[in-house]
């Protein structure tokens, strides 16, 4: 399955705030951390993949699933654990 950036910027800019704005919205109400914000973070992600992939009528349980994953990892910047090797590293 390939992963469409397009449905990834819609799913993060979902109702025109964004689910990293909605997550921090709900952790701050809930006074939220650790585990139970990362659970927050997850179930918004969730939400916003369904309401966009059935907006697009391209909702399938592998899309959700995939959506969801990349969407939790972007929203929380997960994706900065990866880092990218440097010329120095190679040395």
């Amino acid at each position: 399955m390939n992963i469409d950036q397009t449905v990834v910027l819609a799913i993060l800019g979902v109702a025109g705030v964004g689910v990293t704005a909605i997550t921090e919205m709900i952790k701050r109400w809930l006074k939220a951390s650790g585990f139970a914000a990362y659970a927050i973070s997850f179930a918004v992600s969730a939400a916003a993949t369904v309401f966009v992939l059935v907006q697009g009528a391209i909702f399938s349980w592998g899309a959700l699933v995939a959506y969801t994953v990349v969407v939790f990892l972007e929203a929380n910047g997960l994706y900065k654990l990866i880092k990218k090797p440097t010329a120095e590293s190679f040395r």
